[in-house]
């Protein structure tokens, strides 16, 4: 009995590492989902899929605003999954990534960047042994960054890092906002 729970264990751990608990899917159930700041200005819209439990399975077209009411940033997201070792076994934490082209602005409403993603696999940290590999948004020298006058400049290490932090978000991030 207790080789058969040690077996077990084991296959549940080793599962850990490869296993993708959610596919693609053609038909997804759409939610618009609408933040608001206390001050009743728009903090973010666009779509979620409904069928996740979940804030950060965003998809499609997302426009975030600042407290000023004025465009913070603006593009698209696909949704994903990554596996997590949990009590029970593997379980899959949904995560949604940029895609595709996207535009940062200051606070005054000036363009402060923009540019596509170019999409490659990042090994994140997970409970389970060696983590997984996640899809994420990484910065190329074709953005194009602007001071908050509009004139152009040349991005630091901190502009390009703040940008592909910013490149995805999971269920812990959403919890945190």
């Amino acid at each position: 009995m207790k080789r058969a729970f040690y077996i077990l264990i084991l296959v549940c751990l080793y599962s850990c590492k490869s296993t993708k608990l959610v596919s693609e899917s053609e038909s997804i159930s759409k939610k618009t989902e609408l933040e608001f700041y206390e001050n009743g200005f728009l903090k973010s819209i666009g779509q979620i899929d409904s069928d996740y439990l979940t804030k950060a399975a965003r998809f499609g077209l997302w426009s975030q605003f600042y407290e000023n009411g004025k465009l913070k940033e603006t593009g698209e997201y696909k949704t994903d999954s990554y596996v997590n070792c949990c009590t029970a076994g593997p379980c899959g934490i949904i995560y949604s990534y940029k895609i595709g082209e996207w535009n940062y602005y200051y606070p005054n409403g000036k363009l402060k960047s923009k540019g596509v993603y170019r999409i490659g696999e990042k090994n994140i940290v997970t409970s389970c042994e060696g983590g997984d590999e996640i899809n994420f948004g990484f910065v190329t020298d074709e953005w194009i960054f602007y001071d908050s006058e509009g004139k152009k400049i040349k991005p630091t290490k901190k502009d390009i890092i703040d940008i592909e932090k910013s490149s995805y978000l999971n269920e812990a991030d959403m919890r945190n906002r």
